[in-house]
């Protein structure tokens, strides 16, 4: 199991673009077989001052999975709007780890 986490600032002046990343980006994460665990509004910023305001949290099988869809010509093609909606963006592979003491 990997998770896809997405942190995002919009950019001002960008809403059409970033609406058309989203809507073309959603169909290519799910056709991967990403199920969504959350989408989130950030209500508060309790340190840092990326101004990150929109959280995406997807689980899929394989983080190579999620490594193909951004390594996509699909993908690729949506760079553009991406880059004007969002001032700031972070695309994270996570994977499990243990949570003992020892290996944090």
């Amino acid at each position: 199991m990997a998770t896809l986490i997405v942190t995002a600032t919009p950019a001002e002046g960008g809403d059409a673009a970033r609406s058309r990343y989203l809507e073309s980006v959603m169909p290519l994460l799910m056709g991967a077989g990403g199920t969504p665990v959350k989408r989130l509004r950030v209500a508060t910023t309790l340190t840092g001052d990326r101004g990150t305001g929109i959280v995406l949290v997807m689980d899929f099988e394989t983080a190579e999975s999620i490594s193909g869809i951004f390594a996509s010509e699909s993908y690729l093609s949506l760079i553009t709007d991406r880059d004007e909606g969002f001032s700031d963006i972070e695309i994270l592979i996570a994977t499990d780890m243990p949570l003992s003491p020892s290996t944090t």
